[in-house]
C-alpha cells in the first residue's frame, strides 16, 4: 500500500471542515441550516465542475467537449477496475495494492464524472436521473419475486 493520502482521507477531512463551518455558522446565527436533500452535494459539485470545465475549454467545440467528457467517464471506469485488481491482488507481481476504500473512491469518481457528462445531454440532469431511477424502480418492483 502506498504512503500517499487516500482520496477517502481527503474527503473525510473536507467533510469535517464543512461540518465545523456549518456548526460555527449555526452558533453565530442561532438557527441550524436544514439538511440538504439527498444528492444535492453531487449536483452542486457537478454543476461547479461543468462551469469550471466550460470556462477552461471555452475555445473547444461543444460537441467535442461532450465527447471528451464521455471519454473521461470511460477512463474513470478503468480506474475502478485497476483499483479492484489491486484489491484482489490479481497481479502477482504487484500483489494487493488497494483497499475497499480505494475502490469506493474510484466508484464515486465515476458517479461524479457521469453527472458532469449528463449536463451535456439534459437541461436538468438531477431531474433526468430521478425520473430514470423511478422508472428502473418501477420495472424492478413489477418483476415477480425470484426466491
Amino acid at each position: 500500500m502506498s504512503e500517499r493520502v487516500s482520496a477517502d482521507q481527503i474527503r473525510a477531512d473536507q467533510l469535517d471542515a464543512l461540518h465545523e463551518r456549518e456548526a460555527h455558522a449555526a452558533a453565530e446565527g442561532g438557527a441550524e441550516k436544514p439538511p440538504a436533500p439527498a444528492g444535492s452535494v453531487l449536483w452542486e459539485t457537478a454543476r461547479h465542475a461543468v462551469g469550471w470545465l466550460d470556462a477552461a475549454n471555452a475555445d473547444r467545440d461543444p460537441a467535442e467537449e461532450r465527447a471528451l467528457r464521455l471519454l473521461k467517464l470511460a477512463e474513470e471506469t478503468g480506474e475502478v477496475m485497476s483499483a479492484y485488481t489491486g484489491l484482489t491482488g490479481q497481479n502477482p507481481r504487484k500483489g494487493v495494492t488497494h483497499g475497499r476504500a480505494d475502490v469506493a473512491a474510484e466508484l464515486c469518481d465515476v458517479i461524479l464524472t457521469a453527472a458532469v457528462a449528463l449536463y451535456g445531454f439534459s437541461d436538468d440532469p438531477a431531474a433526468t436521473l430521478d425520473a430514470h431511477l423511478r422508472g428502473v424502480t418501477e420495472r424492478m418492483l413489477a418483476q415477480p419475486d425470484r426466491a
